[in-house]
């Protein structure tokens, strides 16, 4: 359930405001941990705040932030300094309209953005995506000071996005440019989505391409692959997802594998299960295993627990 707090002394203050407003939302999760190390309790919480208002002439707005990502990571005391850096976060600005929509802050770059990961459940560590073959997709996105500026837009069944993140050091010249594409149609009983994008700077290109398909009785099975251009001493990335729902019940598989530019492959496995207990709370199993070819042997972590969502 989510909190709304309407912004009144705004409201009345500004001029030229049509409406705003707060929403307050949050999660928290509770269980065990354990794999090659030992096993132990875990919880975690966090805390979201999303503004957001509409101009006179239909402009939509708004900002996202997590309160734990202002939060130190020594000292657990609230940071005080007025330069958080971009790449803390999700902490994003935004502006919408008839011409599409313009994002600011800590947000997917096109490449992200357009590329569908191959892990579909969750769990309470993300034990089922922490393994050395599994890619997120982020592409080139955080290489300089993580603020990126995205720009996308929608027509029909087919979504573009372009995207900047500059090199603000010192002399640099070094700026992150990308370009994605996605599209989504229903053909028959499988909903199919399709993604498409490249991302460079002076020193890589990497290309990715995605594809997404929701069949009949509950299957899904995702596919994506990504030339990485020698992008952390990777050649390619292939990723693999199954996944299979009835009623409550979700459980899905995904498998990564990396082809090293030098040393060994890197590929690995995970699983995760999820049972929707209703009202947002949510059971949750995950698991990943790999054998890292750029370390000895191989490497375990699993979880179980509870998920809440407010």
């Amino acid at each position: 359930m989510k909190k709304v707090l309407f912004a009144t002394t705004a409201l009345v203050a500004t001029a030229g405001i049509a409406a705003a407003d707060v929403t307050l939302s949050g999660s928290a999760e509770m269980g065990v941990v354990g794999g090659d190390g030992e096993t132990q309790f875990h919880h975690d919480m966090d805390v979201r705040f999303t503004l957001s208002g509409e101009t006179d002439n239909g402009l939509t707005f708004g900002a996202t932030i997590d309160l734990d990502e202002v939060v130190q990571t020594t000292g657990g005391a609230l940071n005080a300094d007025a330069d958080i850096p971009a790449n803390r976060g999700p902490h994003a600005v935004f502006i919408s309209g008839n011409f599409g929509t313009v994002t600011l802050g800590d947000t997917d770059g096109a490449f992200d953005w357009a590329m569908q990961e191959v892990g579909v459940t969750s769990s309470i560590n993300d034990a089922h995506t922490t393994h050395a073959g599994f890619n997120f997709n982020s592409g080139l996105d955080g290489d300089n000071d993580g603020q990126v500026l995205r720009y996308d837009h929608t027509f029909g069944d087919i979504s573009f996005a372009l995207s900047a993140e500059l090199d603000d050091s010192v002399g640099g010249s070094d700026n992150i440019y990308g370009v994605g594409v996605k599209y989504n149609a229903a053909l028959g009983s499988v909903d199919l989505g399709l993604g498409l994008a490249m991302q460079q700077n002076d020193a890589r290109n990497i290309f990715g391409v995605s594809v997404d398909a929701n069949f009949a009785g509950g299957f899904r099975a995702i596919l994506n692959y990504s030339d990485l251009d020698g992008d952390g001493g990777n050649d390619n990335h292939t990723g693999l997802g199954l996944a299979y729902s009835m009623d409550a019940l979700t459980i899905a598989a995904n498998y990564g594998v990396y082809d090293r530019t030098v040393g060994a492959d890197r590929d690995a496995w995970g699983l995760g299960v999820t049972y929707d207990l209703g009202g947002g709370a949510q059971a949750q199993f995950g698991y990943g295993s790999d054998t890292d070819g750029a370390t000895a042997g191989s490497q375990e972590l699993w979880s179980l627990g509870l998920a809440f969502s407010f």
